[in-house]
């Protein structure tokens, strides 16, 4: 395990990279074109172009299992530990998208060793307390949907002049699940986040590039999160 996102097992990441010249549009294909979902491998391998299923076991209900989350990826992406989809390991664009079902948000990132905040259950809460945090420039939480839900969305970022040395632990972490933290890659990321509220459960999808990502990047991990469809 890399623990690119976490500091232990996680419940999903999705982290993706910009594959430069690998098609024409540089887009993904559409998930309504390819062949049925496939179950995201578990180990460390390639992966072909296609559409891809995580399952939320821990989130099934009796007779009623919890919708999975499809993504579609081009060829050149790879799975890592069967939780990361990585595309280009070491850009130093780092786009990236994961998954979480938050439990505590750190109260402040650089330095989190105390008391965290429990954000309650409702994506309301969440995104209230996430747009709240200092240290994040984060902005207004606003209606949005994706994967066929309904939620809130807001950006925030890390202060460019940050120092993870000077932080605790030398990192700077946002929230924890079941699994583990979601910690900072470094200063200037930012995180696109759609706070998602789906069959009685809360979900966060997060994608987050570097300062370095260009323009490009952003598209292309715009048009890999817009691929998101959560089903059955």
């Amino acid at each position: 395990m890399n623990g690119y996102f976490r500091a232990s097992t996680v419940l999903v990441a999705i982290a993706v990279a910009l594959l430069a010249s690998a098609c024409t549009s540089g887009a993904p294909p559409t998930a309504a074109s390819g062949a049925p979902p496939q179950a995201m491998p578990s180990g460390t391998q390639d992966l072909k172009a296609g559409t891809y299923a995580f399952a939320f076991p821990q989130l099934d209900a009796p007779g009623k299992p919890f919708p999975k989350a499809l993504i579609t990826v081009p060829d050149g992406w790879s799975i890592n530990d069967g939780f990361a989809l990585l595309g280009h390991a070491g850009s130093p664009a780092q786009l990236a998208v994961t998954i979480w079902d938050v439990v505590d948000v750190y109260a402040n990132g650089c330095h989190w060793a105390g008391p965290m905040i429990h954000p309650g259950a409702t994506v309301d809460e969440l995104a209230a307390v996430l747009a709240a945090r200092p240290l994040r420039n984060a902005t207004a939480p606003v209606a949005v949907s994706l994967g066929g839900y309904q939620g809130k969305y807001l950006q925030w970022s890390v202060p460019v002049d940050a120092n993870f040395a000077d932080c605790d632990g030398g990192r700077f972490k946002s929230w924890n699940d079941a699994d583990g933290d979601r910690y900072q890659q470094g200063p200037g990321q930012v995180d696109r986040l759609w706070i998602l509220a789906i069959e009685g459960h809360r979900l966060l999808v997060d994608a987050t590039y570097m300062p370095e990502a260009t323009e490009q990047d952003r598209t292309e991990l715009a048009e890999v999160v817009n691929t998101i469809v959560f089903k059955r």
